[in-house]
């Protein structure tokens, strides 16, 4: 017989191996749905999944089930390490193109400049706090959680932060444009 989620969700909590293994037999497809979701690879999805899973055991004090639903909470985890990987594999990505267009012999790089002043002057036009999450996202290539872990905030403080800052920035670069044209 199986056992109820509040069950599951309090021994999951505790530590218990059983929960373990049976919140990977219950919720798994959906770890792995959420994981496939963003990084469109069936492999890697699995990998991310058993990573989660392989990582919240080590960490058992990180779920608690007063603040939501053991499935909400694996889900969670495991679309934000799919996030994490993709955004990682897209840095090494950029890293790998940069070094290749940097390589290549080159007359002009005023653009290059250019464009980095212009982000410079976009960025100096946030507030302290959303400049720092944006590099925190960003450049440093942390999960919201991270971010929040570091700065000691909320996890729906830094979202919210985050959104705030895009919009921002692409007011910003709109108003650049439309004043260029």
């Amino acid at each position: 017989m199986s056992p109820s989620a509040d069950e599951l969700a309090l021994a999951f909590a505790r530590g218990e191996a059983w929960a373990y293994e049976a919140a990977y037999r219950i919720h798994g497809d959906a770890l792995y749905a959420a994981a496939n979701g963003v990084l469109r690879d069936a492999s890697d999805a699995q990998d991310c999944v058993h990573d989660v899973m392989t990582r919240l055991w080590q960490r058992r004090h990180d779920f608690t089930p007063a603040r939501g639903s053991l499935r909400a909470f694996l889900a969670v985890c495991a679309r934000n390490e799919a996030l994490t990987r993709a955004r990682n594999a897209g840095t090494r990505e950029r890293i790998l193109t940069q070094s290749f267009v940097a390589a290549q012999p080159s007359k002009d790089h005023s653009d290059d400049v250019v464009e980095r002043e212009s982000v410079g002057r976009a960025l100096g036009s946030l507030s302290d706090k959303q400049r720092e999450t944006i590099e925190l996202a960003y450049y440093r290539c942390l999960t919201h959680s991270e971010i929040a872990e570091r700065t000691g905030e909320p996890v729906g403080t830094v979202k919210s932060r985050l959104s705030s800052a895009l919009r921002s920035l692409r007011a910003y670069f709109a108003a650049e444009e439309s004043a260029h044209v």
